[in-house]
């Protein structure tokens, strides 16, 4: 049970709070209070819509902007106003929604709404391991080999008080930080590299899928009867392009993000790691906004042909030119 940005108590599950295209409305400041208990949703066109009911029996029931009056008729002109900005973000993951919801002027307690579940963390633990593990080495020199390495947190977390306090002294010695601000440099530093595995772990999960969407984009440019058709090969040459694109902009910063780590610690202190923490947050809406797109795209391709295997060449041409295509080139 969650309390809402109202002081409601509402149900807001861990899968919808860990989503690229999920915005469980409880996190905004609304006055209508009907709408607390719903969530806005990119689409499979991605557009952003509201969504009143779902289930794999039911389906989705969508309720976009220009309509949200019918169905909520008493909803006020300010929550009207603050839906229609959040429905241009292009992304609801919770990095991005820090950033994005306070340029827009809405203001969500962070801490509270804006933060992954705690079962996503433990999925992400180790992806963070490799940066964990630097911090361990820049602290104890490589000699405290039992350290748990699972956790920022564990750092400094001691049943032994002096021992407890004897490693702060040793963050705050060696990273040239004062003694009171490690714990929170601490938090700083998993919070920056969780949203880093965040977004690595979403590239991850859906290139399978784009692998075998790719697979199918040559497979029909290659077909000698759709070769006659120009109109489907330019969307074809135009989505693998797109697609390339987009993959080529994410590895590229997440092999920044590597680099410039890797400058970092040849001279760790708070300022670098300021200046590190700052890029990355503003890579965040642009990661976010790719991630969802893909997310979205993949899993309506990955939903229709689960197996490449499923459909000939002729359907999966069609649902190109129905489906994929919308919100990707136009």
């Amino acid at each position: 049970m969650t309390l809402d940005a109202g002081g409601q108590a509402i149900d807001i599950s861990a899968r919808d709070i860990d989503s690229l295209s999920v915005l469980p409305l409880a996190i905004l400041p609304l006055e209508t209070e009907a709408l607390r208990r719903i969530r806005m949703i990119k689409d499979s066109r991605l557009e952003s819509a509201i969504e009143i009911f779902s289930g794999e029996s039911v389906g989705s029931g969508l309720i976009y902007l220009s309509n949200l009056r019918e169905t909520f008729p008493r909803v006020t002109l300010d929550d009207c106003d603050m839906l229609a900005a959040v429905a241009e973000l292009h992304s609801f993951d919770v990095y991005s929604l820090r950033i994005s919801l306070r340029n827009i002027g809405i203001e969500v307690d962070a801490q509270k709404h804006l933060c992954l579940s705690e079962a996503k963390q433990r999925e992400l633990q180790e992806y963070i391991r490799p940066f964990t593990e630097r911090l361990i080495k820049q602290i104890y020199g490589g000699t405290e080999a039992n350290v748990d390495t699972t956790t920022i947190a564990t750092l400094f977390h001691d049943p032994d008080v002096n021992a407890a306090r004897e490693k702060l002294r040793n963050i705050a010695r060696n990273l040239s930080i004062p003694l009171q601000d490690v714990p929170q440099f601490l938090a700083d530093y998993g919070d920056i590299y969780l949203s880093v595995a965040y977004y690595r772990n979403c590239l991850d999960s859906v290139q399978p899928v784009i692998d075998d969407f790719l697979a199918t984009l040559d497979e029909i440019k290659q077909h000698r009867e759709m070769m006659q058709n120009q109109e489907l090969m330019k969307v074809c040459k135009h989505l693998e392009g797109k697609l390339g694109n987009m993959k080529t902009l994410l590895t590229s910063r997440f092999d920044t993000f590597t680099s410039n780590t890797d400058d970092m610690w040849q001279d760790m202190n708070a300022e670098r790691f300021g200046n590190f923490r700052q890029m990355v947050e503003d890579s965040h809406s642009v990661l976010g906004g790719l991630l969802c797109v893909l997310s979205i795209k993949m899993t309506v391709w990955s939903d229709n042909f689960p197996l490449h295997s499923m459909a000939g060449p002729s359907r999966r041409a069609d649902f190109i030119m129905t489906e994929m295509r919308q919100g990707l080139l136009n």
